[in-house]
């Protein structure tokens, strides 16, 4: 008998629910002109590319913690209704396929006597399903279908081991009948794959992860010239495209466009954040070079100072270390 679900889909998604689609990475505007502390697992307005952000004063209290779990983020990608829900407990032959961290990598099994565990968003009720466990070795946005496969499928990421909210769910979107869905994953993120069919099935199941190359759209925002200037970002979720001379080889960066108001010294900084960050500077464009690179100047926390010219525009971009990404403070003030 198929297992009812409950919804536990959760809106605050950054640490606790690192895969959640709905927080997009980028700039944000600030939310704690009060004087108020950084909660790391609030929400943030979403700010796209190229979007002009004003200056806020903030007094953060906000301890790090080094973490590679963090929010990932997603777009354009396939994400279901903040009603989605999950088993109540977990099916027992869950968990029994278990794929190595790698990608690409596609696998051929078959749905011979499985059970029916799970219902899904997209449907699936009545079918026969059969779950993979899988962890991302990278971050990154994956694909996940049955393209190959010769019966017609339903297909539905969960987050963690069997039993977590539903990251995405699809029904015959990879043409054939087979079904396609793309994830944003942060390194060490471990998600289930259900694949579920369209009424009782005994068929081989051909499914595939493959990692998805994202556009370099840089940069993520455009800051207001003028000082002192505070803002919170996120670039869990975000691409890889590029790194500084001291550090960011494997993390995800977010860029923002900035221009000095004066003549002046500078200090660029980041004074808050739940992940080790890496901050550097690029001449006038995300093609420039770099002016300064910094990692760990304020025990985690980059610092830069430098002096620029009134009119100088300068590319800011927050990395990390290790695989690391997750939320920050930005600062930037005279020196």
């Amino acid at each position: 008998m198929r297992r009812p679900l409950r919804s536990i889909f959760a809106i605050a998604c950054v640490l606790a629910c690192a895969a959640c689609n709905e927080h997009r990475f980028g700039f944000f505007p600030g939310t704690e002109s009060d004087g108020g502390t950084f909660d790391p697992s609030t929400e943030s307005e979403t700010v796209g590319p190229t979007t002009t952000i004003s200056p806020t004063t903030i007094s953060p209290t906000l301890q790090p913690t080094i973490t590679s779990d963090t929010e990932t983020t997603v777009t354009s990608v396939t994400t279901v209704d903040p009603t989605v829900t999950v088993t109540t407990s977990v099916p027992s032959e869950c968990g029994e396929i278990v794929l190595p961290p790698v990608v690409p990598i596609t696998q051929v099994d078959s749905l011979q006597a499985k059970g029916d565990d799970f219902s899904l968003s997209c449907g699936g009720v009545g079918g026969t399903d059969l779950e993979v466990v899988w962890t991302a070795p990278v971050t990154g946005r994956f694909q996940f279908d049955t393209i190959g496969s010769n019966f017609d499928s339903l297909l539905a990421v969960l987050d963690g081991v069997c039993s977590g909210a539903e990251l995405a769910c699809d029904d015959d979107s990879g043409g054939n009948l087979t079904s396609k869905v793309e994830v944003d994953l942060v390194v060490g993120q471990t998600v289930t794959l259900v694949i579920d069919s369209f009424g009782q099935s005994a068929a081989e199941v051909v499914y595939s992860i493959t990692q998805v190359q994202l556009p370099d759209e840089c940069p993520d925002g455009v800051f207001e010239p003028t000082v002192p200037l505070t803002i919170d970002g996120q670039t869990a979720g975000a691409a890889n495209f590029r790194s500084g001379s001291c550090n960011g080889f494997e993390s995800p960066e977010i860029e923002a466009l900035w221009t000095a108001p004066f003549d002046g010294q500078f200090v660029f900084e980041v004074i808050e954040a739940d992940f080790d960050p890496v901050l550097y500077l690029l001449d006038s464009s995300c093609q420039g070079g770099e002016l300064a690179c910094n990692d760990d100047s304020n025990g985690l926390f980059p610092a830069i100072s430098m002096f620029l010219f009134a009119g100088q525009p300068v590319v800011v971009v927050v990395d990390g270390v290790g695989g690391q990404a997750g939320k920050f403070f930005l600062s930037i003030h005279e020196g």
